[in-house]
Formats: structure tokens, C-alpha cells, sequence
């Protein structure tokens, strides 16, 4: 029996981290025609990818943390171990925070936030504690099911005679490039950049070969994904609607009536969502623990459900209500903790192992 996932359980794994909490909110409403911003993403995040697949297969079979300590030393390597555990727990607990927002709004309204986050994040934790390989088995089920929930809710609102394809027009009004700057300012850090997450698993995740494989038929999956969605939104409510929506996917279920017997489809989408969310948290914090372990010494496991309940404590306190949270994601965020860990340490890390090769085989010689 192997522990190595097989690639289909890779891939659902990536496309499920991709579609988690971009499908809640859909992609960021900045310019008009944003359906087209998640296929102009593919290919840069394709390139992104490549570069993160390259860093660690040519280096080390242990996982990104081994790389990074190899790369700069015991102590720097360490410290850098240390700042991608953080940010890795840090969006973890931001994910909590954007399905609490989710539920708080639809479903649970009277129920005390406290009880909602706690059994949350010993759900997630219960998760990340079967490992890897468990985590690979269970997307396999999230992604069935969110792909079952696409197809039904275009059918049902196609059959509801709330789709319009005329409301994403006019199309193109300002050009291909508004979409592209969007797509580098944004989509391609959020969610194609949270990628790099899964080079921790890597020794998990079968060979060079199917890792690649796995990734890029994620990638295009979760851009056409995502596009649809979209579309979707903006034939269902217009272009404008959609705009200021808080949870467009969930109100365009809403408009779902069918012979007044078939509607308020919105609680289904919710929960639906909410699988989708447990597991990308439950990959964070997996990867979290991972750096913790590497810190400290001691097995992963033995940090995940104290790690968990930190996560929830921090979901609680990363902001004051949904606006600031909102921007704090689409600006801060992005710029402070996505760039520089998702680019700017992984560029300059395989930077300097090239150097390091190079003069070892100048020495050599």
C-alpha cells in the first residue's frame, strides 16, 4: 500500500483550494466584463506554478520547508520555515473568517459566533490530523459535489427563465487591459498563488510528473470554473447587481423558481460552499503544523488542534466587520503577505540554489 496520492486526488485537492472561498465571492469586482479575468489568469498562474514545481523537484523529495533550509542555512532557513507556517495559519484563519461571514448571513443568524467557529475549526482540525493522503481522498467527494451543485444550478435556473446572456453586454467596452492588470493585481495571487501551499505536500503528492500534471489541469479546470460562475451571476442578475452583491453566487440561486415548488435554493449552495472552505483550511493548517513540527521538532500532529483553536481565535480578531475585511484582503493582504511569500522568497530562493550549484560545480571542476 503506498502513501503517495494518486493524481486525481491531486488535482481535485488543488481545484477544490482554488474554488473554496472564490466561489463565496466570486471574482473581485473591478472591472467590467470580470468573467473574462479568471481565463486571462490561466496562463500566468500556469507559469507561477511551473516555477514552484521546479523549486522543489529539483531540489529535495522532503517538501519546501526542507528546500528552504538547505537553501539559506539552519538559521535563516528556519526563520523563513517560521514566516510561512505564520502566513500559511494566517490565511487559514481568514478563510475561517470569510465562511463565518457566509453563514452568519444565510443560516445561522441567532446562533453565537463563538460556538460556530469553535465546532468549525475542530472539524478542519479532525481533517488535517488524517494527514495528506486523507485529505486527498476526501476532495475527491467536495469535488464531485461542487461540480453536481454547477451543473444543477445552471439547469435550474436556465429552466427558471432567469438567465439572460444579453446582460453581460456590452462586451469588451474598455478593453482587454483593464482585465489584465486585474488579473496581475488580484486573480493571480488569489486563489492560483495560494498554490505554493502544496510544495509542504509534495512528498506526498507522487512524482515530478504527475505533481505538474495535477496542477496545470487545476489551474485551467478552476479558471473555466470560475468563469462560469461569473457568467452565471451577471446573466442571472445583471452586470450591476452583481457588482454590489456581498454573496452574488447565493443571490443568484435566490432568483431559482421553478412551478413555485423548486426555490430558495440558497441554503444548499451554502453548505456546498462550506466543504469547499473546510478543506482549504484544512490545508493551511496541515501545512502550518508542518512548519511548526520543522520549528520545534516534534510531530505535526501533536500541534494541529491547538493550532486550530489559535486559527479560530484569530478569524475572530483579524478585522472589525466584513468591509474592512474585504479590503484588507483585495489591498494589504495581497500586497505585504501574498507577493513577497508567493514570489518574491521562492524566486530568490531558486535564485540563489542556482548560484549554489553553479559554484559547487565550478569547485568541482
Amino acid at each position: 500500500m503506498t502513501n503517495k496520492m494518486s493524481t486525481f486526488q491531486m488535482y481535485s485537492l488543488m481545484l477544490a483550494l482554488l474554488l473554496g472561498t472564490s466561489i463565496i465571492f466570486g471574482t473581485p469586482k473591478l472591472v467590467p466584463d470580470v468573467w473574462l479575468v479568471p481565463l486571462f489568469t490561466i496562463l500566468p498562474a500556469a507559469l507561477l506554478f511551473l516555477c514552484y514545481t521546479a523549486l522543489v523537484s529539483s531540489e529535495s523529495r522532503k517538501g519546501f520547508y526542507a528546500v528552504l533550509i538547505k537553501a539559506w542555512g539552519s538559521v535563516i532557513g528556519k526563520v523563513l520555515v517560521l514566516g510561512y507556517a505564520v502566513y500559511f495559519l494566517y490565511i487559514a484563519a481568514r478563510n475561517v473568517r470569510d465562511m463565518l461571514e457566509l453563514v452568519m448571513t444565510t443560516l445561522l443568524r441567532i446562533t453565537p459566533l463563538e460556538i460556530v467557529v469553535v465546532l468549525f475549526v475542530l472539524i478542519v482540525a479532525y481533517a488535517a490530523y488524517g494527514g495528506a493522503r486523507a485529505l486527498g481522498k476526501l476532495s475527491e467527494a467536495i469535488i464531485g459535489l461542487i461540480f453536481l451543485f454547477f451543473i444543477c444550478i445552471a439547469i435550474m435556473l436556465l429552466m427558471s427563465g432567469s438567465l439572460e446572456p444579453q446582460r453581460m453586454l456590452p462586451f469588451l467596452s474598455k478593453g482587454a487591459a483593464p482585465l489584465l492588470q486585474t488579473s496581475f493585481s488580484s486573480s493571480l495571487w488569489v486563489p492560483y498563488g495560494e498554490l505554493i501551499v502544496f510544495l509542504v505536500m509534495f512528498p506526498q503528492m507522487g512524482n515530478k510528473a504527475m505533481f505538474r500534471k495535477a496542477g496545470m489541469a487545476a489551474i485551467v479546470s478552476a479558471g473555466v470554473i470560475l468563469a462560469f460562475s461569473d457568467l452565471l451571476q451577471i446573466w442571472s442578475m445583471g452586470m450591476e447587481y452583481e457588482k454590489y452583491s456581498t454573496f452574488p453566487l447565493l443571490d443568484a440561486a435566490r432568483l431559482i423558481n421553478i412551478s413555485d415548488f423548486i426555490n430558495r435554493m440558497d441554503a444548499l449552495v451554502a453548505l456546498i460552499i462550506i466543504f469547499g472552505v473546510f478543506l482549504k483550511c484544512a490545508i493551511f493548517l496541515y501545512a502550518g503544523a508542518k512548519g511548526i513540527s520543522v520549528i520545534f521538532g516534534k510531530p505535526s500532529k501533536t500541534y494541529i488542534y491547538p493550532l486550530a483553536l489559535m486559527i479560530g481565535a484569530l478569524s475572530l480578531l483579524v478585522s472589525h466587520n466584513f468591509a474592512e475585511h474585504t479590503e484588507e484582503g483585495l489591498q494589504l493582504v495581497i500586497r505585504y503577505l501574498h507577493i513577497p511569500f508567493q514570489l518574491v522568497i521562492p524566486l530568490l530562493t531558486g535564485i540563489w540554489i542556482w548560484i549554489l550549484s553553479k559554484r559547487k560545480r565550478g569547485g568541482s571542476e
